[in-house]
């Protein structure tokens, strides 16, 4: 499958990736709401997706580790909200912000976050927003 062929504009703030299934938000937080969000205000962002039926679904969510990191792609690029490069498909729209959160085993007052910059995978205080943005995904990842 082509870069060009992954993935589909659905028309409704939505991208469906065919190569895992997945379909996420086209904008991020910081896209549609203009501001950082901490993870607990990411939370919040996740649920109004789901109370509005956001794209025509109700089960939206923060993304695991294996389907943040399958949108960020060496070989993609795409701008930051400062113009800075990073590695993301160009079916979304430049001026994201460059670190999302997603959701694993819960750590406490920790959380994860994941720099389409350089791939890399923190830990950072929920309650501390940062530059932080989310982008809400839907489905179930295809196994290989």
């Amino acid at each position: 499958m082509s870069p060009e062929e992954r993935f589909i504009d659905n028309n409704n703030g939505t991208i469906t990736d065919q190569k895992t299934g997945l379909t996420w938000s086209k904008e991020d937080s910081w896209q549609s709401d203009a501001k950082w969000v901490s993870w607990d205000e990411a939370m919040d962002h996740i649920y109004h997706f789901r109370d509005i039926r956001f794209g025509g679904t109700f089960d939206w969510r923060l993304p695991l580790q294996d389907e943040v990191l399958s949108l960020c792609d060496p070989e993609m690029v795409n701008t930051d909200k400062y113009g800075n490069a990073i590695h993301l498909h160009a079916a979304f729209p430049s001026g994201s912000l460059s670190t999302i959160w997603f959701h694993e085993h819960f750590t406490g007052d920790e959380g994860y976050i994941l720099d389409l910059k350089t791939k890399e995978v923190r830990t950072l205080n929920k309650s501390k927003t940062g530059r932080m943005a989310v982008r809400p995904v839907t489905g179930k990842m295809k196994k290989d």
